[in-house]
């Protein structure tokens, strides 16, 4: 195996979906790793992963990601049940999350940096996703100061109240922010994109991709002040969880191929987007193929 290019770091997650029309599915493999990993190798095939795993994680879905080409190096073992949801949307695209294990659990299964494997570290950027802030902080102190690397930082939209100014300086040592609509206005109390965008940009990211749900994503340049709009890539959406893991993952892959062609891996981000909306959890992303991928991306 080739050391990889990109790393995700995030959960692994057995998600049970509850859609408005109460139509649910339950025991559907996720975690925001996944769906990025699963993303990024549409266009970067060498992508790895770093999520722990429970003591009850699923031997067909390890092996599964194995089949996917995936090493499982990263997936280091926990003494403790997997996480669980439940993740119950309503009419209005809104979503209800309960984690089964509890906040000390998520801490527990989130990854730190002395599980990440060596030959990992040689990764020219690491996507840091969402899970509990303090892994978040470890994770961007420990990897923000290699050689020849980007961190790039997604957020977890449930701690922001009362830590607005620890994610500031947080954002600031990143070199790429990621950011959710509903993040951005927690954090700053507006809707204006393009200033929310410039704001974030000021304390210190090279790229902010601002992600906002139907009307696509805004990416701003701080070195040229440019902004990018690109929408939604087209097509059926079925269940929205990991959309944003795995645009973070597409945008993040494709931007290897072609650092300055921000607007070229905002497309490849939504097209990966889409894939991930097509189906409940994580098995479009298994079944998504690179050529498809670029076959989409290409007339677009």
């Amino acid at each position: 195996m080739n050391d990889p290019r990109l790393v995700c770091l995030g959960n692994l997650t057995i998600d049970d979906v509850v859609l408005p029309d109460g139509t649910e599915r339950p025991g559907c493999t996720g975690g925001d790793a996944l769906y990025a990993c699963l993303a990024a190798r549409l266009f970067e095939p060498r992508t790895e992963m770093v999520a722990p795993v429970g003591s009850d994680w699923p031997a067909s879905t390890r092996l599964q990601i194995r089949t996917a080409g995936l090493s499982d190096a990263g997936l280091l073992p926990r003494d403790i049940p997997s996480l669980h949801n439940r993740v119950a949307y309503d009419a209005d695209g809104g979503r209800v999350w309960t984690l089964f294990n509890g906040d000390d659990a998520f801490h527990i299964l989130s990854p730190t940096v002395t599980d990440i494997p060596q030959s990992f570290l040689k990764a020219e950027i690491f996507l840091i996703l969402a899970m509990t802030l303090e892994a978040q902080i470890d994770l961007v102190h420990g990897l923000k100061d290699r050689p020849g690397s980007l961190v790039a930082l997604d957020m977890q939209e449930d701690y922001i109240r009362g830590n607005e100014q620890v994610l500031r300086n947080l954002i600031g040592q990143c070199d790429i922010f990621m950011p959710s609509a509903d993040e951005a206005q927690q954090l700053l109390e507006h809707q204006d994109w393009e200033a929310a965008a410039r704001t974030f940009a000021d304390l210190g990211p090279q790229v902010v991709v601002l992600k906002l749900g139907a009307e696509g994503v805004l990416v701003h340049d701080r070195a040229t002040d440019r902004m990018i709009r690109v929408p939604p890539f087209p097509g059926q959406v079925v269940d929205t969880t990991g959309a944003g893991d795995s645009f973070c993952g597409g945008f993040l892959a494709a931007l290897l191929q072609d650092r300055g062609d921000l607007e070229g891996a905002a497309r490849a981000g939504a097209v990966a987007a889409a894939f991930a909306v097509s189906d409940y959890g994580a098995d479009p992303m298994f079944k998504a193929e690179p050529g498809e991928a670029r076959r989409r991306l290409q007339p677009w």
